[in-house]
């Protein structure tokens, strides 16, 4: 599995067109590109999508009109397939735990539907972040210039509501908010459309699990917290889904919050492919371990993990002091390459993808 890493600064819409640019190199880039006749569905309305921006990120609007003038598509184009128009397929099977001190998580999905893109930003106006990002404006997670630390995970992706997508969430939260409390608040105000646990954990130490539904929300607080894709709290238990491996990664994660390891210990223990919270082919289906990032907020530090046993890999595996990078210094990488299902279950997806495809065709 290769990911892209792509730097960006400059006002929101200046950043839009260089990260059409990066996108525009890509594989998924030059298809996206040459599908030049693109239905927009009619109930698209331009005005109700600005509107929505102005109320809950001008910036993002700007930079929606930069991709949109860059890759030379219509601002509705753009609204559809990279703004929150077109809500995306329900994304993660994850686990996170926060201590006082580290933010460690897992990203678990199908490597098709995996965006494989580090961003690092820092739009004028807003807050400096690094994250996996999702469609370009969107973030899986990822930690901001104050430390601040954000995951989602999904519950449910069913039934759909009127609101905005997880990973817009998550991507307002590190540009607009420096403390656990600001991001809760945010999460309490914003629609959402469908139903997701929010992990984060700031540069105080301070923890909170926000699980959020279209028409129901809680707060979970402790000294430490775990999280992977159900509801805990009482109130909300009742819209939990079937998910036995959900409920099954628990005790690792508890276990290992109560210890208080370091972020290197923690770092290992999610994204050795014989943990109990790493997933291979094989063991979850179409679902398997795509990243780990593991973030001291107080140190600014991020660990980021392609694929699995990603310290044995020479181009899975970086650490980063953020803010080095925050002050001008540029990273020296363009890229990561892990092994999906690390050294005790490696795959290849592509080649796997193909042997499926051809497989399909024979019978």
């Amino acid at each position: 599995m290769q990911i892209s890493v792509v730097q960006c600064r400059g006002t929101s819409y200046e950043i839009g067109r260089q990260q059409a640019r990066a996108f525009a190199a890509t594989r998924r880039g030059k298809s996206f590109l040459s599908r030049k006749k693109v239905a927009i569905p009619q109930w698209l309305n331009l005005a109700t999508e600005e509107k929505f921006y102005t109320r809950f990120s001008p910036a993002i609007w700007q930079e929606i009109h930069g991709l949109a003038d860059e890759l030379n598509i219509s601002i509705e184009r753009a609204c559809f397939v990279f703004g929150n128009g077109s809500i995306p397929p329900r994304l993660g099977g994850c686990s996170s735990l926060m201590t006082s001190n580290v933010f460690a998580r897992n990203y678990d999905f199908r490597p098709a539907n995996y965006g494989a893109r580090l961003a690092l930003i820092q739009p004028f106006g807003s807050y400096a972040s690094i994250g996996f990002s999702e469609r370009l404006t969107g973030r899986l997670d990822g930690m901001n210039e104050h430390g601040l630390s954000v995951a989602l995970h999904l519950v449910a992706a069913r039934p759909l509501n009127f609101g905005m997508s997880c990973i817009l969430i998550v991507r307002l939260a590190l540009d607009q908010c420096s403390t656990t409390e600001e991001a809760v608040e945010l999460f309490r105000r914003v629609p959402h459309a469908m139903r997701y646990n929010f992990s984060v954990l700031d540069a105080q130490g301070r923890a909170a699990v926000v699980e959020a539904a279209p028409n129901a929300f809680a707060v979970r607080r402790g000294e430490w917290l775990v999280c992977t894709n159900h509801f805990q709290s009482a109130s909300m238990r009742s819209l939990n889904r079937p998910h036995r491996t959900s409920w099954s990664r628990l005790p690792a994660l508890q276990g290992w919050a109560e210890e208080s390891f370091s972020a290197n210990s923690l770092f290992e223990m999610f994204n050795k492919s014989t943990s109990p919270v790493f997933y291979g082919e094989r063991t979850h289906g179409r679902s398997v371990t795509l990243h780990t990032i593991v973030t001291e907020p107080k140190r600014r530090m991020v660990r980021i993990g392609i694929g699995g046993d990603a310290m044995q890999f020479p181009a899975a595996f970086q650490q980063l002091d953020f803010l080095p990078w925050v002050r001008g210094a540029d990273l020296n990488f363009e890229e990561m390459a892990g092994q999906l299902g690390g050294k005790s279950k490696p795959f290849d997806w592509p080649a796997t993808r193909t042997r499926k495809a051809a497989a399909k065709q024979r019978s």
